[in-house]
């Protein structure tokens, strides 16, 4: 006996009719998910190339300002240099004048000073009626009596502490400079970035004097 099919026509036709309508849903459902991803993953990416623009942007311009702090160091520089010279038979002058360029070839790129300040520290040696407080003085003036008993402070920026350990490790080497010490530091932001505020302190050594 044969096989009788005993599902009409039109029922199986209406079937497959509901089964490509579904089919048809979830291909555009998909699709339309796929196209949401692909705009989210396109704004992503726009937004962070953005981002990164901004940052590259800021950090041009914290160069140039840093270019522009370090020139001004430089002409500082120069110009104290040229007050040595002239004081170069007093005692003290040849330290302070190798201290500074140990200084100016310690410098790393993307540190700068706001200030450098010459300190007479305390001495046992100073009479019992002269002030032991610490005092501060231009170095035309200090490089009339410059010691071993003197020190020195800088107080400046870095971009990050590995630049800041850097121009410490340089300037550690030099001879002319002993007992070299972070006082202190700091973060600040700076637009979208952060800088490291930074002061430390060290004494003139005499083992630079005779030195070229």
């Amino acid at each position: 006996m044969g096989n009788i099919n005993l599902i009409p026509n039109d029922y199986r036709q209406d079937i497959k009719l509901k089964r490509l309508v579904r089919n048809f849903i979830i291909a555009c459902a998909l699709v339309i998910a796929g196209i949401a991803v692909a705009k989210a993953l396109v704004s992503y990416l726009t937004w962070r190339e953005n981002a990164q623009i901004t940052r590259l942007e800021q950090l041009e311009q914290l160069s140039q300002e840093t270019k522009i702090k370090t020139e001004e160091y430089r002409q500082q520089l120069q110009a104290t240099e040229q007050q040595l010279k002239a004081l170069s038979t007093l005692r003290g002058g040849d330290r302070v004048l190798h201290l500074l360029h140990a200084i100016d070839k310690a410098h790393t790129e993307g540190a700068w000073f706001d200030s450098l300040h010459f300190m007479r520290l305390a001495n046992t040696s100073t009479p019992e009626n002269t002030d032991n407080a610490t005092t501060e003085a231009s170095a035309a003036v200090m490089v009339e009596a410059v010691e071993a008993h003197h020190g020195v402070e800088i107080v400046g920026h870095a971009l990050s502490h590995s630049v800041l350990a850097e121009f410490m490790r340089n300037l550690g080497q030099a001879t002319s400079v002993a007992d070299l010490q972070l006082i202190n530091t700091s973060t600040r932001n700076y637009t979208t970035l952060q800088v490291i505020d930074f002061n430390l302190a060290f004494k003139i050594s005499n083992a630079a004097q005779g030195q070229p």
